[in-house]
């Protein structure tokens, strides 16, 4: 008996339809029904782009879009992406951080996003000086 040692998503894909699906039942429960509907539209159409992905013959792409990375070679080219992600988001939250305390409004919300961008930034620092 052969025993597939594969999951049939990521893990990651997993774990963020997870939450797009457990959110649309949080807000069900709620009766916050265009909460639902968005979440289950987004969340289905995540789950369709990430099995779409893991056809063979789908292009690199189409698998690094979908995190659904076949090889090194796709994990390598994620990650560039990310890098850009990753400085945009940071940009981002600073901004909001900004705006959030002119406007005084969700300002504790808003400093702990960048506190914990700027943590995520630090530790894969260190772990990709580590590593060369």
């Amino acid at each position: 008996m052969k025993i597939i040692s594969r999951l049939p998503l990521s893990t990651t894909n997993i774990v963020l339809l997870g939450t797009f699906f457990v959110g649309a039942i949080v807000t069900a429960l709620t009766q916050n029904w265009l909460g639902t509907t968005l979440l289950l539209v987004t969340g289905s159409f995540g789950l369709a782009g990430a099995v779409y992905a893991r056809r063979p013959d789908s292009r690199d792409i189409t698998r690094i879009n979908a995190l659904e990375y076949r090889d090194e070679r796709d994990r390598l080219l994620a990650k560039q992406g990310f890098a850009a992600v990753g400085a945009a988001a940071l940009i981002l939250a600073v901004i909001e951080f900004v705006l959030a305390t002119i406007l005084g409004q969700f300002v504790q919300f808003a400093a702990s996003q960048v506190i914990v961008l700027c943590i995520v930034w630090a530790i894969a620092n260190v772990r990709a000086v580590n590593r060369s």
